[in-house]
């Protein structure tokens, strides 16, 4: 099992538990959990994200064989270019954060257009976060909307090089996702329905990744949505880990 969508640090608008890697580690591994991609929270809103990636990588470098660092970036930084360059080959990060609603751009108005390019040349996956907490409970200082699958599936076709990955919701079975577009599955409702395995069926299992959404959500939601998907236990081995294994490099 392996968590593609879980954060660490400090949220500004409410008390999180489960802020440092240490104490997300033993909740993950708990729920047999055997490795995670994390992402860095204050990213979301230090002037400067790289700051926040380098505490991140402090943070984790104790827990190396269970973590695997997402740099968090600000494409509207100047210097964000050459700071994914640091965090993939000297922080030894393997995926990248992109989050237009937090970090006041649009998809569309190439901000990211160089960012985006640097990352289908590095090799890495773009995670892509529809919401961080639901819009409809969010503190009044936070955006207003989610990111939108519309914005997702344009990116994907104008960076048709680049492995996305749309976390936290988003996408509805009227949509057709691109070869380059992965869905994390947390936000999905219905654990004992079948919404999941409606969307393995309509995407196939190489494009699902299990996610908790970590430490915003609890895991076993989660983890009752693929115990009760319906789908060969090969499909459910590839959206538990090896689709998010693959896509990492590890």
């Amino acid at each position: 099992m392996f968590d593609i969508n879980t954060a660490i640090g400090h949220w500004p608008f409410r008390r999180l538990p489960r802020r440092t890697a240490g104490e997300l580690r033993q909740y993950l591994q708990s729920y047999g959990v055997k490795g995670a991609a994390v992402a860095s929270t204050p990213a979301l809103f230090y002037m400067n994200s790289q700051d926040a990636n380098l505490e991140l990588a402090e943070e984790i470098a104790p827990h190396r064989d269970f973590f695997v660092g997402v740099a968090t970036l600000n494409p509207g930084y100047a210097a964000a270019v050459r700071d994914l360059d640091t965090c993939v080959e000297k922080l030894g990060f393997r995926a990248l954060r992109l989050s237009p609603c937090y970090h006041n751009y649009n998809l569309a108005d190439g901000t990211a257009d160089a960012l985006l390019t640097r990352a289908g040349e590095l090799g890495i996956p773009v995670l892509l976060p529809n919401e961080i907490v639901n819009f409809r409970q969010k503190h009044w200082m936070e955006p207003n909307q989610p990111l939108g699958m519309e914005s997702v599936l344009a990116i994907c076709a104008r960076f048709p090089q680049v492995t996305f990955i749309g976390t936290e919701g988003g996408y509805n079975l009227s949509m057709t996702a691109p070869p380059n577009l992965c869905l994390e599955m947390s936000r999905y409702y219905s654990c004992y329905g079948q919404a999941l395995a409606d969307m393995v069926r309509k995407l196939g299992s190489e494009q699902i990744l299990f996610g908790s959404g970590a430490p915003f959500k609890e895991i076993e939601p989660s983890l009752l949505k693929l115990h009760h998907c319906q789908i060969p236990d090969a499909q459910k081995e590839l959206i538990a880990g090896g689709n998010a294994r693959r896509l990492l490099g590890l």
